[in-house]
């Protein structure tokens, strides 16, 4: 599983590894990875150290090919306390991984298809994130048939999309 974002209050990291508290019950088999550096890197650290982790959740620092590392993973997971667009989660997509998310105001619920493409959680829901990320996890066919979604979704938010619709509404505009 992975997650990617500056390592700030807002992306909520903190709330990501408690609830990997939770999944590594069930699954010790399985890592979390969480890309990016900032601010809250050695809190997230001592977190990790308190809950006894550190051999299932790395904090891996800033990638240069963050799309590499996404297509190596199974899952992605969102867990900012506010957005906006949430560009991450469309990248994600585009890497054919379901997201989990927390339904945080605007962005996350403007891209993903709850159910389909992947979950939105309650905001902060440690318990309903740990068990949307396990049933992700227990069930290949539903984790493969939202990655499929996923990539799909993702061909929405191309250039070639967005401009279209940019180029339709300027249109609109000029009459």
């Amino acid at each position: 599983v992975i997650a990617a974002g500056r390592l700030t209050h807002q992306k909520n990291f903190a709330s990501l590894i408690r609830s990997w508290n939770s999944v590594v019950n069930n699954h010790p088999d399985w890592s979390l990875e969480i890309y990016g550096n900032g601010a809250e890197y050695n809190n997230l650290l001592t977190l990790i150290s308190n809950l006894k982790l550190e051999k299932h959740v790395f904090l891996k620092g800033h990638s240069y090919n963050i799309l590499e590392e996404m297509a190596n993973a199974s899952i992605f997971t969102l867990t900012s306390t506010f957005e906006g667009f949430g560009l991450v989660i469309v990248e994600a997509m585009s890497c054919g991984l379901p997201v989990i998310s927390y339904n945080c105001p605007c962005g996350p619920k403007d891209i993903i298809s709850d159910g389909t493409d992947g979950f939105l959680v309650p905001l902060n829901d440690e318990q309903c994130l740990a068990e949307k990320i396990n049933l992700l996890i227990e069930n290949e066919a539903l984790r493969k048939q939202m990655s499929k979604a996923a990539l799909i979704k993702s061909q929405k938010f191309t250039a070639k999309e967005v401009i279209s619709i940019w180029m339709k509404l300027f249109n609109t505009l000029k009459k």
